[in-house]
């Protein structure tokens, strides 16, 4: 103490304070007298920023159109579709398109039938957050193979037909996983559409509306094309050809079978709460209000929700349409992936989640393919989907 009194603070009084205090006056000087060249560079610079982002911000889309001329192309070959989904979700408009998968979630329980499926698995009600982080990964497990073969060959350009295997088995292992929980029940034909035709559905609305830009018809196709291949592998059959025939179906079916019934109620509710314990105690009511603005008002009624009011509904778009300015003529384009799963595995042969969970996530050490979906759905399946089929100990699928 003796030493701040009696040497620090005198020294601090009597040398620093009086020559700072001078560099700020000859700087406020300085600003004074060349204030015309300092805003003029300052102009430059903010003008030669826009420039670039504005020369680099559509690039990924002007080089998809010149290299496929033919949108349809996305419909007919599955690796281009995978391509251009990668850039489209991943890069241009990552946090849209999680926003839209997580909302294709939450709007399917407004059919009755699917509701009262999720309230007698528990898993909605009972851990809301483990069956979005389930869904999210398992259906990410499928649609990521493209992103970490491409990351892989980054680092390896010569990259072995056995490591493009090890990944493209996880996108097999991942539908078997999904069979063997749907198998377990009685899903109606046409919920089972109903859910595939949202995830085609909302991320085209929720881009068109709020995005930097609107999708191009092949971004279009390519949606359509990877959730149809799930679809295939799925055995869903008799889905709808295109992506406008999707959004046509899901307007069809919404009208003739969304209605109020309490175990929607019941997931609606489990699922806002979960979603606003992430956030202070503050603004959990407005997280509710959010809720209200991301679905449609006959989405409300069905969830026993009031509809928000016009002014948070009006702030809350421009929230997101000031979002897609900031990306158009602020943001660089993202040069990688957005990915929630990883590429390898960790030491323990488990995956880690790459997506921010919160505080309380539903993998904290990580997860096995096996082991995602209800609880109490136990597997057969190979626990370890990066060994190659035929040197596992564990009795494979086919």
């Amino acid at each position: 103490m003796g030493f701040i009194s009696v040497t620090l603070l005198p020294w601090i009084t009597d040398e620093f304070l009086p020559i700072a205090n001078n560099y700020l006056h000859k700087g406020a000087s300085s600003v004074k007298d060349n204030w015309k060249p300092i805003v003029s560079a300052f102009g430059i610079i903010t003008v030669y920023h826009l420039v670039e982002i504005r020369r680099h911000r559509y690039r990924y889309i002007n080089e998809l159109r010149q290299k496929y001329p033919d949108p349809s192309i996305a419909l007919k070959d599955s690796q281009v579709a995978a391509k251009v989904f990668d850039i489209a979700m991943r890069k241009e408009f990552p946090a849209l398109h999680y926003v839209a998968f997580n909302i294709a979630l939450y709007r399917s329980v407004t059919i009755p039938s699917i509701s009262r499926l999720l309230v007698a698995t528990g898993e909605a009600h009972v851990n809301p957050q483990k069956r979005e982080e389930d869904s999210y990964l398992l259906l990410h497990e499928m649609l990521d193979v493209y992103p970490h073969i491409q990351s892989e060959r980054k680092k390896n350009p010569s990259l072995t037909a056995e490591k493009i295997e090890e990944q493209e088995l996880r996108r097999t292992h991942a539908i078997a996983r999904m069979n063997e929980i749907h198998s377990r029940y009685r899903i109606l034909h046409g919920d089972f559409l109903y859910q595939l035709v949202l995830f085609v559905s909302e991320p085209i609305y929720w881009i068109n509306k709020f995005g930097y830009r609107k999708l191009d018809e092949l971004e279009m196709n390519a949606i359509y094309k990877m959730w149809a291949d799930i679809a295939d592998g799925m055995g869903l059959e008799n889905y709808p050809s295109s992506a406008k025939a999707m959004i046509e179906y899901h307007k069809k079916y919404a009208a003739a079978h969304s209605r109020y019934f309490p175990t929607t109620e019941k997931v609606s509710e489990s699922t806002i709460n979960n979603t606003a314990s992430h956030f202070p105690s503050w603004a959990r009511p407005f997280v509710r209000m959010a809720f209200s603005c991301m679905i449609t008002p006959q989405d409300c009624r069905a969830m026993g929700l009031p509809q928000a009011s016009g002014w948070f509904k009006s702030l809350f778009d421009s929230y997101l349409y000031l979002h897609g300015y900031y990306v158009r003529f602020l943001q660089f384009p993202r040069k990688e992936s957005y990915l929630g799963t990883p590429v390898h595995p960790n030491e323990n042969n488990r995956y880690m989640p790459q997506y921010d969970s919160g505080d309380h996530p539903a993998y904290p050490e990580g997860y096995t393919i096996n082991g995602l979906g209800p609880t109490k759905i136990k597997t057969s399946l190979c626990p370890m989907p990066n060994v190659r089929v035929g040197t596992c100990p564990v009795a494979h699928f086919k």
